[in-house]
Formats: C-alpha cells, structure tokens, sequence
C-alpha cells in the first residue's frame, strides 16, 4: 500500500512540475499565446511555489517507493 502511495506522490509530483512548465511567465511565446487562447499564466512566485512543490512531492514520493521496497 506504501508504495501505492508513493508512486501516487510521483505522479502528483511530475503533474505539478508539467503544470509550471506550460504555464510558465518566463516564455514570451506562451504569455502571448496564452493572452489571445484564453489560456492561464501564472506569475513569476506562484510558477516557483508550484515548480519547488513538484519537486519536493515527488522526490518525497521516490523515497517512500523505495523505503516500501527495501
């Protein structure tokens, strides 16, 4: 079950850090794009705040996967 979890986590982790990515402030082609689609871009502190949780959450959902595995 742990290791369910884990990968759950993992997951999560990879959907947060692809959200960031495609709604990055930093590309001027997507800020633009994403003006005239109706698309969402998120400013510069909540790009990092959802980047840094990705990370943290799936770096924390490799290590229960593997503590479960051990």
């Amino acid at each position: 079950m742990k290791a369910g979890f884990g990968i759950i986590m993992i997951a999560l982790g990879i959907f947060l850090i692809y959200w960031a990515e495609s709604h990055s402030p930093k590309d001027l082609g997507k800020v633009i794009g994403n003006t005239f689609s109706g698309g969402y871009t998120l400013s510069e502190p909540w790009y990092y705040v959802c980047l840094g949780a990705g990370i943290l959450v799936g770096v924390v959902g490799i290590l229960r996967t593997y503590k479960s595995m051990k």
